[in-house]
């Protein structure tokens, strides 16, 4: 499944990133780059669980006592306000997911409407606080 979502969230990328080039509008595409983005990120999560599950990438962290310390510290303080459980991220990246539907059909109904009115891509922007 980890799979899977990974190659939609980049062939998510790729199918945007032209739309991007082409909407020839900042606002829009300001919009479409925040989404590229979450995609991207989504697909190095789903990359990196993947990896752990496989045992391709180590579970525990051989490193210097000082830099564990400095690093373990800056993740405690970073964990505050993280969610620490996988499951908790892939509910996020499902919110996520559900967020981009929901702007991208509000931009196309925009965008499909004869005036396209720059406090209509603005209230977007605000709403979903890209």
């Amino acid at each position: 499944m980890l799979k899977e979502m990974r190659d939609l969230e980049l062939e998510h990328v790729e199918r945007l990133r032209s739309s991007v080039e082409k909407a020839g509008h900042r606002l829009v595409s300001a919009l479409l780059e925040t989404i590229l983005y979450d995609s991207r990120k989504h697909a190095v999560l789903c990359q990196v669980i993947i990896d752990v599950e496989a045992g391709a990438a180590p579970v525990t962290l051989d490193m210097d006592m000082g830099a564990a310390v400095g690093l373990h510290q800056g993740i405690l303080q970073h964990v505050r306000v993280e969610e620490p459980r996988v499951r908790e991220i892939l509910d996020h990246l499902l919110a996520d997911e559900r967020r981009h539907h929901r702007l991208l059909q509000r931009l196309s109904n925009i965008i499909d409407s004869d005036t396209a009115a720059y406090d209509e891509c603005l209230g977007l922007i605000q709403k979903y606080m890209i």
